[in-house]
């Protein structure tokens, strides 16, 4: 198969990527408003007042956290002030709400890779999302929202690589396709680094928590992370309950099984992963009623 990037394919190496990314060339950023929330929600000086400011600033977001306290789920009558929004809701409940909006602003775009599908990773993030929130509300509470935003982001490196680098991406995706291997080990290959490493350089950019940078670096291997290795060990899992019931990334990760072993360790038996994956297949309907996803 003729592939016509492949000759100075590796002619960027992820050093001067980081220099680039970091002057912005064609960057996804994070919306202006969205990122300063994440910082706010991480504050514990911060308050509500404070937030409430914030998505002020984004006239479009302020708009989903109105429509999502408005909706059937929480069951409030008429919610029209952002303050009454945010108190309804729950800070957490907000952080979850505004990456999800975030994210799903940085998808809408046009991509100029064409083996790469926006909204069937969109709906693969979600579902990890979801499962991850599912888990953590049974096993880490406190955690519950905050894993929902790891879930989110944990591949935010491949809409980066799709969006900085598409035409390394296609070259990637191709060879790992025609060649029936992992994704992240023919990128190692060809370009020397993976979508995870500029994940990683992504998470410092944008000064994400350590909850969800570990998801980004570590979610195929959760055992290497030094202080969040119970809630990457969630994403994992849930990363690979998406895959099983069909959300699978158009299937980049051909080899992707769910690690048994893994799902033990957190306290999730086998006889759960068909009930998680019924309520993701539900709330993943909602959510594109919700952020206005076609299907």
């Amino acid at each position: 198969m003729y592939l016509p990037f492949l000759a100075d394919i590796s002619n960027v190496d992820l050093a001067t990527l980081e220099i680039r990314m970091a002057r912005s060339e064609n960057l996804p950023t994070l919306p202006q408003a969205a990122s300063y929330v994440l910082r706010l929600a991480d504050d514990s000086g911060a308050s509500s007042r404070d937030i409430e400011k914030a998505i002020e600033m984004d006239t479009a977001l302020m708009g989903k956290i109105l429509k999502i306290a408005n909706s059937s789920y929480y069951g409030a009558a008429k919610v029209r002030s952002l303050g009454k929004a945010i108190n309804l809701l729950g800070l957490t409940n907000v952080r979850a709400a505004v990456v999800s909006s975030a994210m799903q602003q940085m998808v809408s775009g046009r991509t100029l890779c064409p083996s790469f599908n926006q909204m069937e990773y969109w709906r693969h993030c979600l579902a990890v999302a979801i499962a991850s929130r599912i888990i953590g509300r049974l096993k880490m509470p406190d955690n519950a929202e905050e894993l929902y935003c790891a879930g989110l982001m944990h591949e935010i490196g491949l809409l980066a690589m799709a969006k900085f680098v598409p035409e390394k991406l296609h070259v990637a995706i191709s060879l790992a396709r025609s060649k029936g291997e992992n994704l992240l080990d023919v990128q190692k290959k060809v370009l020397g680094y993976t979508h995870v490493d500029l994940g990683v350089v992504l998470a410092k950019n944008w000064s994400l928590n350590p909850v969800v940078t570990d998801a980004i670096q570590h979610w195929g291997n959760p055992s290497l992370s030094r202080d969040c290795e119970a809630t990457t060990a969630v994403v994992a899992v849930s990363k690979s309950i998406a895959y099983a019931i069909g959300f699978n990334h158009s299937g980049l990760y051909n080899d992707k099984q769910i690690d048994l072993e893994l799902a033990s360790q957190i306290g999730i038996p086998e006889a759960q992963f068909g009930i998680i994956g019924d309520v993701i297949a539900q709330e993943i309907a909602k959510a594109q009623d919700t952020f206005q996803i076609s299907a």
